[in-house]
């Protein structure tokens, strides 16, 4: 499997986020997550950026994509709510939902790349789109 730059940037994301998680189980006091609501806010930013860099497509109902439309439905509630109410088990919920939709991003990506014969430069010719 060929990483794309999308795969690059939200792995980063993604251990961002896994080092944000680590260092709020062990109460570590960083700058920006020293509380519960500021760390479910920067976890929550991370996955706006993470969904907006996925390959995720609206019109493609495959059970990769609906299964990230629901969790990506449940990331906005879990933010919402993990703001308001400051709560470690919604942080730590949240967390485990953006993880599972980086998984299945990647997931994805995999079983792409392998439907699709593994290379981009592959022998196979595409034709150009008429205008």
């Amino acid at each position: 499997m060929k990483l794309s730059w999308r795969d690059i940037i939200t792995s980063l994301l993604v251990i961002g986020g896994g080092a944000i998680v680590w260092a709020k189980y062990y109460s570590y006091s960083w700058a920006m997550v020293g509380s519960w609501r500021s760390a479910t806010a920067i976890i929550a930013l991370g996955g706006v950026l993470l969904f907006a860099f996925t390959n995720f497509d609206f019109n493609n109902f495959s059970i990769a994509n609906v299964i990230e439309m629901i969790l990506g439905g449940a990331a906005l509630v879990l933010a919402v709510w993990g703001m308001t109410v400051v709560s470690h088990a919604v942080f730590y919920s949240l967390a485990a939902t953006l993880g599972v939709t980086w998984l299945i991003d990647i997931a994805r990506h995999v079983r792409h790349t392998a439907v699709e014969g593994g290379t981009q430069g592959s022998s196979t010719t595409h034709a150009a789109p008429v205008h």
